[in-house]
């Protein structure tokens, strides 16, 4: 078994990738905040494992982080979860998830994105939150073409088109509505 995961890593991981891109793209999609915060942590439960077989563990505590953020996100409108220090939080966390998983001057662009990410999610305006995500997958789009994964680069490429079709589709759904 171990033979087999070692010959078809690469491909493995790909795979992994590509399912991670299926639920990145639909999840911008959706309008509730809480389910587009439960399609990220599972998305970024996968990413982890594509980028574990990338050998590449800057990436993998920023998407393990993000599931514990998305969590706690996900309970905003509970009193304990609403304190505005979480974001600090978590940024404070993936800093450190960065010192000790540092690569190269590339681990920065996962922890800016994880900045934008952090702040972008935090917000109660989905909206916002889809414009933050423009830049999260910018530095990802990046450092997926400078670490080999094409998955990676794919789904940067799909979900910042998902990310425009739906701004676009719910800008002219409110143009209607102000008419």
């Amino acid at each position: 078994m171990t033979e087999f995961f070692t010959a078809h890593q690469n491909l493995i991981a790909q795979i992994l990738g590509f399912v991670a891109m299926g639920i990145a793209v639909t999840m911008y999609q959706f309008k509730k905040h809480r389910t587009i915060l439960f399609l990220m942590s599972l998305c970024s439960l996968v990413w982890s494992l594509h980028f574990a077989c990338l050998g590449l563990f800057t990436p993998v505590g920023m998407n393990m982080l993000n599931i514990f953020r998305c969590i706690a996100y996900s309970f905003r409108e509970k009193k304990w979860a609403q304190n505005n220090i979480i974001p600090a939080v978590f940024v404070v966390l993936n800093a450190a998830s960065v010192i000790l998983t540092w690569e190269s001057a590339w681990s920065i662009l996962p922890f800016i994105a994880a900045i934008f990410a952090t702040i972008g999610n935090w917000q109660r305006n989905t909206r916002l939150l889809k414009y933050l995500s423009i830049p999260v997958c910018g530095c990802w789009f990046v450092y997926n073409i400078v670490n080999g994964s094409v998955a990676g680069t794919l789904n940067e490429t799909f979900a910042l088109i998902s990310i425009v079709i739906y701004l676009i589709r719910t800008r002219k759904t409110e143009k209607k509505e102000c008419s």
